[in-house]
Parts: structure tokens; C-alpha cells; sequence
């Protein structure tokens, strides 16, 4: 399997720009969340027919339990997503992010969990209740130019999508600060 490089830009101590997570100032945000991605670019892998990434927070395990899953998206046909591509680019497939409700145990209706789950297929970001946490990109070239993924999927989809289809691997870390009071 062939690594490769992936690039975001943050500050000289590995901090990604407030814009991008829950200390944004409120022109940023969403309905008061951080849903506005960063640009994210990579290395080209020879032979990769597409990428998928993923952010995961592993730090939130200690909060909630279980890493916190920010963006997942696949079918990439290039080695760039631009700053707020989770909101503008329509032909990226994004998944189910860590906001939603519509998991198996929830007590919602099958329609609300449906909603749910379609409403937080998209990038959002960080937003450290505890401290500084750590966020991991993972950046994986493909085989094959389109995963056979139906809206709305969760991470496992993913990667039991890309499962035989993975010709290299990239990642990168970044840090977000704790959320400051408003």
C-alpha cells in the first residue's frame, strides 16, 4: 500500500483556523454550528481512480464514549477539497457525521431518524468541550472511480465500500482549541 501526503493548513503549533469549528465568529456558522470545511489537498496516488476521507476526533472518546466522526466523503475525483466544499461541492457523497440521532437505539421514529441522518450527512466541525483535542485525517486513493454508497451512510458503510479497493493511504493531524464561552 502506497502512503502519501495530506495537507491542511494550520497555525505553527498545529492549530486549525477558529473559522472552522465551534470558536468561529457567528458569520461562520450554520444555525449556530460549524458546518464551513477547510480545504484539504493531497498528494496524487498513480492508478487512484477516486479518494474517500474522514475526520475523526479520537479525543471524544474520553467525553462521550466513542470517537466523535466529523466528515466522511467519498467519491473524490480529485486531490483537493476547497475551503466550504461540504456545503458547495454537490458532487462529493458525503455521510452521516456524529450530530445525528438516527442510530439504531434511538427512540425516534424511523422517519425522524431518516431525517436526522440526512440532515448530518455533511462536514461538522470541531467543537472540544473538555480541552484541546486532536483530529485525524485519513485520506485513502482508490481503485475504483465510484463506491456503490446510497445516501445516508455511516462510516462503516464506507469502509466496507472501499474494502479491497484501497491503493494507498494518506493522513494528517490537526488540533482545535476547547470551546471558550460566548
Amino acid at each position: 500500500m502506497q502512503v502519501f501526503k495530506v495537507f491542511i493548513k494550520t497555525d505553527d503549533r498545529g492549530f486549525l483556523d477558529l473559522k472552522f469549528g465551534g470558536n468561529a465568529e457567528v458569520a461562520f456558522l450554520d444555525r449556530g454550528l460549524p458546518k464551513r470545511s477547510p480545504k484539504i489537498s493531497w498528494e496524487k496516488v498513480p492508478g487512484a481512480k477516486s479518494y474517500a476521507l474522514e475526520i475523526v476526533d479520537y479525543d471524544a472518546s474520553a467525553v462521550m464514549g466513542k470517537p466523535f466522526i466529523h466528515w466522511v466523503v467519498g467519491n473524490i475525483m480529485s486531490t483537493e477539497l476547497p475551503e466550504n466544499a461540504s456545503k458547495e461541492d454537490k458532487n462529493i457523497l458525503q455521510g452521516i457525521n456524529s450530530l445525528t440521532e438516527g442510530y439504531w437505539r434511538s427512540s425516534l421514529s424511523p422517519e425522524q431518524k431518516q431525517a436526522s441522518n440526512l440532515d448530518n450527512s455533511d462536514y461538522i466541525g470541531p467543537m472540544p468541550p473538555d480541552r484541546d483535542h486532536h483530529y485525524l485525517i485519513q485520506v485513502y486513493a482508490l481503485d475504483v472511480a465510484h463506491l456503490d454508497l446510497k445516501p445516508p451512510f455511516f462510516i462503516n458503510h464506507l469502509h466496507d465500500a472501499m474494502r479491497g479497493h484501497i491503493l494507498g493511504l494518506g493522513r494528517v493531524e490537526f488540533k482545535y482549541p476547547q470551546m471558550r464561552a460566548r
